[in-house]
């Protein structure tokens, strides 16, 4: 399973760990105290302060590659944190909160340790899952000559499968990130993989775009959506020379974003 609808599975996961550390916050049997503020607040606003260090500190990281699309920084989907930092972070913050309600302090800190350790075992899970069961599939795609290419021929080297359609907002915006990212990457294949549409569709799209992309395949029955469980696009599948799927994003991809997730794939 790759998403819920249109929400990709690790979203799903963070959002189930929060609403589990904060109920435990909320149910933790202790003694109250008098304008004590809510556990439960605080484990959200750990959380909330720790993404936006996170955040801060990847931007800082990627600024060069954020400076030639500044909007690009509000792209919160992208995959663009800092994981210590926002751990260190929300960590340092809660403790700080907590320094004049000590009543508070195990099950606020409590809660937030179980709902980090949900997020990592759901974040393994599904990663140990997606690899074994989303293996990269045996469809049968052509490129824009009518040419059978099959996906199985780029097994031997890393893979980036991009599932888009010419309708699609968020794909024709990212395009132009994922063709630069093509260049710049040589020794990691790009296959676009285009979703229920024809030759002369992409074509138009591709010329009036003016970009310049290897392996445009076009899967008119969208059989490889229908293989990968994919239900929104624009969907970029990261596979390994395997053919074992490393990484799913849903959504739009920043140069920054996608940059990070290369980097890892390599």
């Amino acid at each position: 399973m790759s998403s819920v609808g249109p929400v990709p599975m690790p979203v799903i996961v963070i959002l189930l760990a929060l609403l589990a550390s904060m109920a435990l916050a909320r149910l933790w049997p202790r003694p109250r105290a008098a304008a004590e503020p809510s556990a439960a607040g605080l484990v959200l606003d750990m959380l909330l302060l720790g993404l936006l260090c996170g955040r801060g500190v990847f931007i800082a990281a990627h600024l060069e590659l954020y400076r030639q699309a500044p909007w690009s920084v509000l792209q919160i989907a992208d995959g663009g944190y800092s994981l210590p930092v926002a751990l260190v972070s929300g960590a340092g913050w809660g403790l700080w909160a907590l320094r004049r309600h000590p009543s508070l302090r195990l099950s606020v800190l409590c809660s937030a340790g179980v709902g980090v350790l949900l997020w990592a075992a759901g974040g393994l899970v599904i990663s140990q899952w997606q690899g074994t069961h989303m293996p990269l599939p045996a469809a049968q795609t052509v490129d824009l000559q009518g040419q059978a290419r099959p996906l199985q021929q780029y097994r031997g080297r890393p893979l980036v499968l991009n599932l888009w359609a010419t309708w699609c907002g968020p794909c024709r915006r990212e395009m132009p990130v994922l063709a630069q990212a093509q260049q710049a990457h040589p020794q990691i294949q790009f296959a676009f993989v285009n979703q229920g549409e024809t030759a002369e569709d992409v074509q138009v799209f591709l010329s009036s775009a003016r970009l310049s992309l290897h392996n445009v395949l076009l899967d008119a029955a969208s059989d490889t959506s229908t293989a990968l469980g994919v239900k929104a696009y624009p969907a970029t599948l990261f596979f390994d020379a395997q053919g074992r799927l490393q990484e799913l994003h849903v959504g739009e991809l920043t140069a920054a974003g996608l940059e990070h997730k290369l980097r890892r794939l390599r």
